[in-house]
């Protein structure tokens, strides 16, 4: 992350806390990441010197007003005016990492072979928050090929718990 990003992600979550609405603007921020990856789009109108501050800003308005806070858009509007638009996706990230840190929260991204019960997911971020005693923001998601079992990726360590690892080691004995 730049130093730049890290500023303005400290104002916005500052300001987030201040007026306490810091999990609205985090699940926009993170809604605004999404589109960052995944629309091509998205990322050269960002990147794009040819346009004006206020086409940026009408685009801008017309995309977001009325659907993230109004606390998020006007930090949008204000780091397009600052010519920052295309380290938006870095001023993101750093404020992602303030409010997992100032929450207490950690991420943890859980695939499972099949969909598994709202009842299960609890008892496993329940087990989860007690190993870590931390507040968990599970992400879950389904992958076939695990056979069976489920893997769980948090704080850069990925434990399998999946048929398909637990038989790869049976075959190695």
């Amino acid at each position: 992350m730049s130093r730049t990003a890290d500023r303005y992600a400290k104002a916005i979550f500052e300001l987030a806390r201040e007026q306490n609405i810091l999990e609205a603007v985090q699940e926009s921020m993170t809604e605004i990441r999404t589109l960052i990856i995944t629309l091509e789009g998205f990322r050269r109108f960002l990147g794009n010197p040819l346009l004006s501050y206020e086409e940026r800003r009408a685009v801008l308005t017309s995309l977001f007003e009325g659907k993230i806070p109004e606390l998020a858009l006007r930090a949008l509007l204000f780091i397009t005016y600052k010519n920052r638009l295309p380290i938006l996706r870095d001023i993101i990230e750093s404020f992602d990492s303030l409010y997992l840190a100032g929450t207490g929260t950690i991420r943890a991204y859980i695939r499972t072979a099949l969909p598994i019960t709202d009842q299960d997911k609890a008892l496993i971020d329940g087990q989860l928050h007690d190993k870590f005693r931390q507040r968990m923001l599970t992400r879950w998601s389904v992958d076939g090929s695990l056979i069976g079992g489920f893997r769980i990726f948090i704080q850069g360590v990925i434990y399998d718990y999946s048929f398909k690892n637990q038989l790869n080691h049976f075959l190695q004995l």
